[in-house]
């Protein structure tokens, strides 16, 4: 018998045996019926309220209505006869066909809780304890507190080797009581140095400082040991006579409440060699003589030396470098090349008379740390650079870190064009240090400031007296200043203790701001730290203060 045969006569009679002998509860619904081909045929009454039917799987077969007519003549060809319980063809509207899978109910999802294979420990928040709370004692290191003192140092972003640690003491300044630690039982949990140097703010030389690598334990922060220790560097100002004292920071909001000033941040623009390179071949040419650029020779340190003299005059932070300090810088070794340009036939001279040094370009790694040329060759500074993106791309390097001056437009041409000349701030993320200052004497400063700005207004065309009072109250830290400058006939005094009827009543932070060349009088009076006591007042303080360029080298503060 085929195997249709077989399926169409069993669900005849499974139909008809359901049909005649069960009896349907709720008004004659018959479930799980068997039709043929393995189908169920559920009947639903006409009249008695249709009952929710139970969630199931989706059907593999469409479902197919059958009238009344189709039901009467399935219920004539049934064998068996129809029990007067089972509905009849005149009181069922329909009948459904379904494939005869199991019918189920599912069941609503449990949210099951989260399998915790490890114990759970919760955080408790536990003071430190007591012994890093207590106020630490600062004195100069020791000796023997070397080791120790390189593994804090380790703790830096840029930490000194062991080599650059011991060439300390061959600084032509050196002085073992400039280094100073913190210590807590015993233990040193911080460390700040004082290098003596003198200081260059618009060409004027001031005997100043720098403090650096202020570092304190990770565990130990917060209880104020970083002030205590650079409270006691400023003590330290006071002992080697620095008027001015500089330092870069991560934390500027720290040395602002000690009372020093912010003046700006380390300006650092990243580019690729290759774009950096098409983009200075494409730009106009230098018209003059052939540069040719080799390696720099140790007896040729004069010339450099004199090429940095000729641009550092017109910024404020470089180092006034000597022939015993830039001897030291170069032993060091906090540089990879120098590579330096001459104009003429390059020979071995000692004089510079056959050859002519007219710029240089000193590099750690993939950083340009210092490239100055001659003003009298403008344009060599690109092709200094176009040289160095061309010895990138040699040595395989994807990426160069030009860092100068905000004032320096080289930052344009490495970073495309995108960056703005002028606004002092860096396109690179790595070199968010801030530069922050403090005048220790305001009276030391402005004498030294003072006889440059009778020339000054002279070169401006003023020939008008001028005179100016700075009133600073004195206050934590800060000695204060009350006085006035005078300017008449091309040439400028200091006067202590008046100050006359034009003058400004401002902030200790406003004025080492205003003396070094980083303050507006216009934006310091909308600010309110600035408060003048006439309008010529403003008008004076620009002419006699005019902004400088910050630019703080850093070779001399790369670690070697």
């Amino acid at each position: 018998m085929a195997r249709g045969d077989r399926s169409g006569k069993h669900a005849d009679r499974v139909v008809g045996d359901r049909v005649a002998g069960e009896s349907v509860q709720g008004g004659g619904r018959l479930k799980r019926a068997q039709a043929g081909g393995g189908a169920v045929a559920t009947v639903s009454p006409a009249k008695s309220p249709a009952r929710r039917p139970a969630r199931q799987r989706p059907s593999r077969s469409t479902a197919l209505l059958v009238d009344e007519a189709a039901l009467g003549a399935s219920a004539v060809n049934s064998r068996a006869p129809v029990s007067p319980s089972v509905p009849t063809a005149s009181s069922i509207a329909s009948i459904e066909i379904r494939s005869s899978t199991t019918l189920y109910r599912a069941r609503a999802p449990k949210r099951r809780q989260a399998i915790r294979h490890l114990p759970e420990h919760p955080v408790v928040r536990s003071a430190p304890p007591a012994w890093m709370l207590e106020e630490c004692q600062v004195a100069a290191a020791r000796a023997t507190d070397q080791a120790e003192i390189l593994q804090l140092l380790g703790a830096l972003p840029h930490p000194p080797t062991k080599a650059e640690f011991h060439a300390v003491v061959d600084h032509p300044e050196h002085d073992a009581a400039n280094r100073l630690v913190a210590r807590l039982a015993g233990r040193i949990v911080g460390h700040v140095e004082v290098h003596p140097r003198t200081v260059l703010v618009g060409g004027v030389p001031l005997r100043g400082a720098v403090v650096d690598r202020v570092v304190v334990l990770p565990e130990c922060r917060g209880a104020g040991h970083g002030q205590r220790l650079v409270r006691a560097a400023e003590a330290r100002l006071a002992a080697v006579r620095a008027s001015i004292a500089f330092a870069r920071t991560r934390v500027p909001a720290s040395f602002q409440e000690l009372g020093w000033s912010v003046l700006g941040r380390d300006r650092v623009t990243p580019g690729r060699p290759a774009e950096i390179l098409a983009r200075l071949l494409d730009s106009p040419q230098r018209d003059g003589e052939v540069v040719t650029m080799r390696q720099w020779r140790h007896v040729e340190l004069p010339a450099i030396l004199r090429i940095y003299g000729q641009n550092s005059g017109r910024f404020v932070g470089p180092v006034e470098r000597g022939e015993a300090y830039s001897r030291w810088l170069v032993s060091r070794s906090g540089f990879d090349s120098l590579l330096v340009a001459l104009v003429g036939q390059d020979r071995y001279d000692l004089h510079e008379t056959t050859a002519r040094i007219v710029g240089y370009c000193i590099q750690s790694g993939n950083r340009v740390l210092e490239l100055l040329a001659d003003p009298e060759f403008p344009g060599v500074e690109r092709e200094i650079l176009a040289r160095v993106c061309a010895e990138a791309i040699e040595n395989d390097r994807q990426e160069i870190l030009f860092e100068s001056a905000a004032t320096d437009p080289l930052h344009a041409a490495v970073a495309g064009g995108y960056a703005s000349v002028g606004s002092g701030e860096s396109t690179a993320t790595a070199g968010e240090r801030m530069i922050v200052a403090r005048i220790q004497d305001p009276q030391v400063v402005l004498e030294a400031l003072v006889p440059g700005m009778g020339a000054r207004l002279a070169s401006a065309g003023v020939t008008d007296p001028v005179e100016l009072g700075l009133e600073c109250p004195a206050a934590e830290g800060h000695p204060g200043f009350r006085g006035s400058i005078v300017v008449a006939d091309g040439h400028a005094t200091l006067h202590a203790g008046r100050i006359g009827r034009s003058y400004l009543k401002i902030s200790a932070d406003e004025l080492a701001r205003l003396l070094l060349g980083q303050c507006d009088p216009l934006e310091a009076v909308a600010r309110g730290s600035m408060v003048p006591s006439t309008q010529a007042a403003v008008r004076f303080a620009s002419w006699l203060f005019p902004r400088l360029p910050l630019w703080c080298p850093m070779w001399d503060d790369v670690p070697a």
